[in-house]
């Protein structure tokens, strides 16, 4: 993958969050990818207008065929264990034969629990025309 990101000191660690969080996503494994989530995450995500609240209604929302690919992205640590991440990645999916591309634009804000990254909040919407 190819992240165009900041220096901040927590860029390592966001990075491979980032990739984990990829390929969890393009593994469709929706048990593995809601783990990433907190158990009190919010996901605004790009294909519902449902503000999804909690891991279990989380998970009801990714179950799609779709893969993903980050592209930019920027963080800002806001406190010890809390960081902000915004950037774009690209939904792609097989429709009616064809490939779909569909760029997005996402926020995610991570706190870190007992050392490892998780998802507070999930914003993810497709780029305007």
């Amino acid at each position: 993958s190819r992240f165009i990101v900041n220096n901040d000191s927590s860029t390592k660690d966001i990075r491979e969050f980032l990739e984990l969080w990829q390929r969890t996503f393009n593994r469709h494994r929706t048990d593995c990818l809601v783990g990433l989530y907190t158990d009190d995450a919010m996901l605004q995500g790009t294909s519902s207008a449902k503000l999804y609240i909690g891991a279990k209604e989380i998970a009801t929302y990714f179950r799609g065929s779709a893969t993903v690919k980050m592209e930019v992205w920027h963080s800002v640590t806001l406190a010890h264990d809390i960081v902000l991440i915004v950037g774009s990645y690209v939904f792609s999916q097989i429709s009616k034969g064809h490939q779909e591309s569909t760029p997005a634009r996402f926020t995610f804000v991570l706190r870190r629990q007992g050392g490892t990254w998780k998802i507070v909040h999930h914003h993810s919407s497709a780029n305007p025309n």
